[in-house]
């Protein structure tokens, strides 16, 4: 069984990634997933590819819903 639950964790982040690269699928609550993911496996960061990381850091840093006000 709990083959099965990491193929599928490992599914919706490859899903989550493919998504963030979409124009049209780029939405707040798409980022609050990615962030809920990314919160719920805290312990998991250091297993991530780096590349990853800064791929994820990259996209929600230039996303509107994240950027800040200026002023």
């Amino acid at each position: 069984m709990n083959k099965k639950i990491n193929k599928l964790h490992q599914l919706l982040i490859d899903n989550l990634i493919m998504d963030l690269n979409d124009v049209d699928k780029c939405t707040p609550g798409l980022y609050q997933v990615v962030r809920g993911v990314l919160t719920d496996n805290k312990e998991l960061l250091d297993s991530i590819p780096q590349d990853t990381l800064d791929f994820l850091e990259d996209k929600l840093t230039d996303s509107l819903p994240f950027k800040k006000d200026v002023g």
